[in-house]
């Protein structure tokens, strides 16, 4: 605990920072698995899709350590249920990767179409795109603090939360392409597939939004 306390003393940013790093290679694994998937290396993306799950536990325990050792005795720039709520959101992210590798675990499919594939793995590099992002975005929120919040560092700040909402835009506009994909080869897919690849598409959707509202509470600490 007191690791996360002297980080805290050097800026609030700084253990957000640590869990960020380890949600960042969360997401960055998953796209490995994902790879592997769409390529059929089954076996192969098995192994990583459980690295994954891994990743997401030591990201679950760093957010518990941080939440107990944010006292309110400590000074910070910020408020404190802002950094305990964007802590929760950028948790979040690392959960909805977890969800997507378990649904990758769940069958190998034989049948699907390559088009729908593809958009699979489209949607994923954009959500993980957006999930990077992030990564980026409490890297320059620590950067904004540090320069006593110059107007300079702010602007690049909210460019990267204006590209955070782009990519999560992006997201939405493939998952409605999937969407009838999927119905117009209803006659080629099973039943137990159509849940499946809807099932992949709702988790990776959820990657990005859960990116998007981490961008919004860092936007909205900037504006207290």
């Amino acid at each position: 605990m007191q690791i996360w306390t002297k980080l805290f003393a050097k800026s609030p940013f700084k253990p957000l920072i640590k869990h960020a790093e380890v949600v960042l290679e969360t997401v960055e694994t998953l796209e490995r698995a994902l790879e592997l998937w769409h390529e059929g290396k089954y076996q192969e993306m098995e192994k990583v899709a459980v690295e994954v799950d891994n990743l997401e536990d030591i990201a679950d325990r760093i957010k518990e350590e941080i939440r107990d050792s944010l006292t309110t005795k400590l000074f910070m720039p910020v408020n404190r249920n802002d950094i305990l709520e964007y802590l929760h959101m950028q948790d979040k992210i690392a959960d909805a990767a977890e969800d997507t590798a378990k649904w990758l675990l769940i069958k190998r499919p034989k049948e699907i179409p390559e088009e729908i594939k593809g958009i699979i793995l489209k949607m994923g590099k954009e959500s993980i795109k957006a999930a990077k992002l992030v990564h980026n975005a409490i890297l320059q929120m620590d950067t904004v603090i540090e320069s006593g919040f110059s107007e300079k560092e702010i602007e690049r700040e909210y460019e990267l939360i204006k590209e955070i909402e782009s990519v999560e835009n992006k997201i939405d506009g493939l998952d409605t392409k999937l969407m009838k994909l999927v119905f117009e080869n209803e006659d080629k897919l099973s039943w137990g597939d159509g849940i499946y690849i809807l099932n992949i598409a709702r988790t990776l959707s959820n990657i990005s939004d859960k990116a998007k509202d981490s961008a919004e509470r860092i936007r909205l600490m900037m504006n207290k």
